[in-house]
């Protein structure tokens, strides 16, 4: 059974401290990509420079929704583009970062008081070599010497932390990343974290309530469907397999590698998610609980799919074109199987509508049950309350087990925590 619990990514729950010293800052540079995505590139370069007692200095994030647009979403970006360069900011991503509560961050990076200082770029593919450091001490002496031998004498400095395409690629941020959650308390104290993610979440929360169907005196359950990216369409003849905004016609499903049929999609996991929840209503009595589906849905894959037949990119049949039709009127219908339940709700499709209600009941989430992707895993993860316990559980491990293990959960947890 594999249960990922809310600190697999470190909290963020300390004040600053020694201000009596002269502070280190940094920022960082990250790969762009999604938004979940971007901060779990975060977590992983803050927790570097925790290393070295460093204080963080926010810069404002701009992250891909990755998918293609239609000629009318086009011309709505290069519209909402103009206005991004007039105002200099990303209008989307800037709404996403005050909703997550980062622009109430301690430092900003366009704050006066850093008005006078030089941004140092500290690229972490250039200290990070795997083959040569395989604990903590030697990551700290490899980013201390890096940092001292770019930074100029007697200047205030940002040293920006940046998180490279050539880490991003493979494994080796993944590597990395285990390293960090390997470190051993006794060799180097981890200095508390200064970034306060789920402080400046639930400030932000405050200021701007978002309402979602959960009962309160219940124990809240998240399920996280990852749908539109990651999908196979299943023709008479053919099979369409969309990959991000990647999309490509095999003859047949067997022309996929293991780690493609391990992570695309299907209405396979909507019904094994229907089936789990089945099973823990049965087993701990349906009324204890309040429960949020939560996906996607497939309206991206078949944009994709159709701007790669306008750009010439895959070639399809009329035939096959009216099976594609038929593919994407019933491919939304797999989630009306959760209507059965009065405590079940659904939040379908990606909009601007959906995405902050998603985020917030991911974070407010008791049980979060996930399929692929770091989406609900990284943001429930940094913005929880450290306070208030939960688990992460992957779909498609041992049904029995599972429900074991979620009633063990709940028997440790039974009561001063369902409250949002």
């Amino acid at each position: 059974m594999n249960i990922e619990t809310y600190n697999t990514i470190h909290q963020a729950n300390n004040s600053l401290d020694n201000q009596n010293k002269e502070e280190a800052f940094f920022t960082v540079k990250l790969v762009t990509s999604g938004l979940a995505d971007m901060l779990w590139q975060l977590s992983v370069v803050y927790r570097i420079a925790q290393l070295l007692n460093y204080t963080y200095v926010h810069t404002p994030i701009t992250y891909d929704k990755r998918y293609k647009l239609n000629f009318w979403g086009k011309t709505i970006k290069k519209i909402d583009n103009a206005l991004n360069k007039f105002i200099k900011i990303d209008r989307y991503s800037h709404e996403t970062s005050k909703f997550l509560g980062l622009d109430k961050l301690k430092y900003n990076i366009n704050d006066r008081k850093f008005v006078n200082y030089q941004i140092i770029d500290i690229p972490i593919n250039n200290i990070y070599d795997e083959n040569a450091i395989s604990n903590i001490a030697q990551l700290k002496k490899s980013v201390e010497k890096f940092i001292n031998q770019v930074t100029p004498p007697s200047k205030q400095v940002i040293s920006c932390l940046t998180f490279t395409p050539e880490l991003y690629k493979g494994l080796r941020a993944s590597r990395l990343s285990e390293l960090l959650n390997s470190a051993d308390p006794d060799e180097i104290t981890l200095k508390p974290l200064k970034l306060q993610l789920s402080e400046s979440y639930r400030r932000a929360r405050e200021n701007r309530p978002v309402n979602i169907p959960f009962d309160a005196a219940k124990f809240k359950i998240v399920v996280h469907l990852r749908k539109g990216d990651r999908m196979l369409v299943n023709l008479h003849k053919k099979v369409i397999v969309v990959f991000s905004t990647t999309v490509k016609v095999l003859e047949s499903i067997t022309e996929l590698n293991e780690w493609e049929n391990r992570n695309y999609s299907n209405s396979d996991e909507t019904y094994k998610a229907y089936d789990i929840l089945q099973k823990i209503f049965g087993t701990y009595g349906k009324d204890n609980f309040s429960v949020i589906v939560i996906s996607d849905g497939y309206k991206r894959t078949f944009q994709n799919i159709r701007h790669a037949i306008s750009k010439g990119e895959i070639t399809l049949s009329q035939e096959e074109k009216c099976q594609l039709d038929e593919a994407e009127e019933t491919a939304n219908k797999e989630f009306e199987i959760f209507g059965q339940h009065s405590n079940i709700s659904t939040l379908i499709g990606e909009s601007e509508k959906n995405t902050f209600p998603s985020i917030h009941a991911i974070v407010c989430a008791d049980i979060v049950i996930k399929t692929t992707g770091g989406f609900a895993w990284v943001l429930h993860s940094l913005f929880k309350s450290p306070a208030r316990p939960s688990t992460i559980i992957q779909l498609g491990q041992d049904e029995d087990e599972t429900v074991e293990n979620i009633g063990l959960f709940l028997a440790e947890n039974n009561s001063g925590f369902k409250n949002i």
